[in-house]
This record gives C-alpha cells, structure tokens and sequence, in this order.
C-alpha cells in the first residue's frame, strides 16, 4: 500500500480536451485519479505512457478511477499548439480527458505552472491521488503496468 504524502496542488489548465466540462481534483474527490504528464513530441511518452494511460481508463470502473493527461510543454513551444495537441490525440486514440498546462508565470520561463507546483522533472510523469484528494505518487518516467496495476486497485478497496 502507499502512504499518503499530503495535499496535491491544484491544477492550473489553460484548456480542456475531450471533456465538455472543466475538471478539477475537488469535482473528482471520490475516485482514485491518475494524471499522466506528457508531451506530444516526448518519445517515452508515446511508446510507453499514452498507450498505458489507455489502457488504465479502459480497465478500471469510472466510478472508481479518473484518468486525466496533463500536457505539459517546457520544450518546443511553437510545434505544440492546441491545434497540434488535439490532432495527436485523435491519432493515437486518447479519449480521456487532457488538460493543456498553464504556460509559466514568469516572462520568459519555461516551466508550465502544473508541472512546477509538483515540482516534475520532464515527461512522461505519473500523478496518483486516492479518493479523498491526498497526493499518494509522484513520479518522473514510466511506471510497470503491474505495479501500477496493483497499486491502482489498493487505493481503489481502500475505506474512504
């Protein structure tokens, strides 16, 4: 089982994807949610995180778990618009929701706002939250679906 770390940051979005209404970690207390941090032009992401986020929303009940992305750009501003983002996702098949991360406060910066309030390190990048809003997983690189998996369904039977 994992330990409860402490209360997650919120999220700073610009713009939702693939949802007609705006999420926040506060609507989704209840359920386990799994953020997965990406960018479209990151290879690991692609061959590793989005198929495996797929897969995660497909298998666990939506009553139980939340699967959100969270498209965090620090690199390559200009390639990846929102234009850009949403044709990648129709492509690779992400219906879930995916919240574009809010650009850096400072002029100049290159860190988005999400990405910097948990103090990530790159992409792909997995947020775990269990079902009464406490930040349980944060994690830079590519989780085992097994280990996942199993820790997915802990936080899931847990008592709320």
């Amino acid at each position: 089982m994992i330990k409860s770390i402490n209360s997650p940051p919120k999220l700073n979005v610009q713009t939702w994807i693939n949802t007609e209404e705006e999420l926040s970690l506060e609507k989704l207390k209840g359920k386990v949610v799994v953020i997965y941090v990406f960018q479209m032009l990151c290879p690991s992401c692609i061959l590793n995180s989005i198929p495996q986020a797929r897969r995660v929303s497909a298998l666990f009940p939506k009553d139980d778990l939340a699967v959100i992305g969270l498209h965090s750009v620090f690199e390559h501003h200009d390639a990846m618009t929102e234009v850009s983002l949403k044709a990648f996702l129709h492509e690779f098949k992400v219906s879930f929701p995916v919240a574009i991360d809010m650009p850096s406060k400072n002029k100049g910066g290159r860190i988005p706002q999400t990405l910097d309030a948990y103090q990530l390190e790159g992409t792909p990048s997995i947020i775990v939250i269990d079902r009464q809003g406490s930040l349980r997983k944060v994690k830079l690189g590519h989780l085992d679906d097994l280990t996942l998996g199993a820790e997915l369904m802990s936080l899931i039977r847990e008592e709320i």
